[in-house]
């Protein structure tokens, strides 16, 4: 894994968000109307963009490379299958590797609040923690179901549940973050 540099605290090019938000949609319009190999080919492309973008062209190098071997090997519903949980492990190891250093939400946090309290510190280290733990469930789902689930029931999870418990995810943490931030202020 790769060490993200200090001063910034993720992606700032248009790559990473793009293919969130392609991800899914690659999967309930391509794969039904192209089908298993276009879909392959179509997250092939995603991970070589990410990879060209520059940011973690190592761990994106290998999603590329177990693609690829996947396709030309004839296994494109496993290649399609691991897509999500390879991301998904690379998001758990980037999350909670940078526990090691300065935590990724607390670099994050940071951008709007340099001086950011001790409070905080160990509040976005927590939330890191937490990012990191729910990244590794997740692939851990995903790689169940791309084992022993049938097809359909694998892509509502990677394309649908999977996005949903992420969004209850953020605003919950908002939610808490808000509390943490008045509970300090009347401190």
């Amino acid at each position: 894994m790769e060490a993200m540099p200090a001063g910034r605290p993720g992606t700032r090019h248009w790559s990473s968000p793009l293919s969130m938000v392609l991800f899914p949609a690659a999967l309930w319009i391509v794969l039904p109307l192209w089908g298993i190999h276009a879909l392959l080919i179509t997250f092939v492309l995603l991970a070589g963009a990410q990879w060209l973008a520059g940011e973690h062209r190592t761990r994106w190098a290998m999603v590329l490379l177990v693609l690829l071997a996947l396709l030309f090997g004839g296994q494109a519903e496993l290649g399609i299958r691991l897509y999500p949980v390879m991301i998904n492990a690379s998001l758990a190891l980037i999350f909670l590797g940078s526990l090691r250093a300065t935590p990724l939400i607390e670099r994050f946090a940071r951008l709007s609040e340099p001086d950011l309290p001790p409070e905080g510190v160990r509040y976005t280290r927590r939330v890191t923690w937490v990012w990191g733990i729910f990244m590794s469930l997740n692939a851990v789902v995903a790689l169940a179901l791309a084992l022993w689930a049938p097809l359909h029931v694998w892509q509502t999870w990677t394309g649908a549940i999977s996005y949903l418990l992420a969004a209850l995810l953020m605003m919950g943490e908002w939610l808490v973050r808000r509390r943490v931030r008045r509970r300090v202020v009347h401190a």
